[in-house]
């Protein structure tokens, strides 16, 4: 099975994507709430304060959620999913069973996640992008990936809005080295409505009695009596 759908499918069935989707939007409201072009800000302030905000809104969705842990990269604030025995204590995370994922996060130029260049961005992300992939061999960054972790498999969420009219844009994917001006993706997908509902909030169905003596008994009349006048 290929790697986004085997990834995708866990993190869906963990809710881990219903999450990071919660944290979007109440991120991109609080900000697009508190700041005003009016008032003097720019989209670069706005694409700052709507990296800091989201990064704390995905602290506050994960904080009781005994699966996902803090896990920053090189300063980068990111999160993971799967397996948290620490490799440098035994053995290695890749031979510990399934792999375990880290999220870093990405903003984008609204309309344009398919057109990043990560030859052009942070250290870090740039080894991300060049991260071992099956499907695609290229030489690995030494910077903390695969090395540090090895096991772990660091993922991307691309993130958006725009305040006039309102629209927001959230993708998580496997980020692709594109110096070759090539995509930027190996797999991409979006966090909208069509990830069905959050199954973290699975409502267990009340089974309703036949009948309940506690109901107050239907008025009954015999047939052909009349009310008194």
């Amino acid at each position: 099975m290929a790697e986004d759908r085997v990834v995708w499918d866990e993190l869906l069935a963990a809710g881990f994507l219903h999450a990071l989707r919660e944290a979007h939007r109440d991120a991109t409201l609080a900000v697009l709430g508190s700041l005003s072009r009016a008032a003097g800000f720019t989209e670069r302030s706005y694409g700052v304060s709507a990296f800091d905000v989201l990064a704390t809104w995905i602290d506050r969705v994960f904080e009781d959620e005994p699966q996902v842990v803090r896990d920053d990269l090189n300063g980068s604030p990111g999160w993971r999913f799967g397996p948290f025995r620490d490799a440098r204590a035994g053995t290695p995370l890749a031979a510990q069973g399934p792999r375990a994922y880290r999220v870093l996060l990405k903003r984008h130029e609204f309309g344009n996640v398919r057109g990043i260049r990560w030859d052009r961005d942070s250290p870090t992300k740039q080894a991300v992008a060049r991260q071992g992939y099956v499907e695609d061999p290229q030489l690995e960054l030494p910077l903390g990936i695969g090395h540090d972790t090895p096991g772990v498999v660091t993922l991307v969420l691309a993130h958006s809005a725009t305040d006039e009219p309102l629209e927001m844009e959230l993708f998580l994917g496997r980020p692709r080295w594109n110096a070759d001006g090539g995509t930027a993706w190996h797999w991409v997908r979006e966090l909208d409505d069509a990830i069905g509902p959050d199954p973290r909030r699975k409502l267990v169905e009340r089974t309703m009695p036949l009948w309940d003596d506690r109901e107050a008994d239907v008025p009954m009349r015999l047939r052909g009596e009349t009310k008194s006048a």
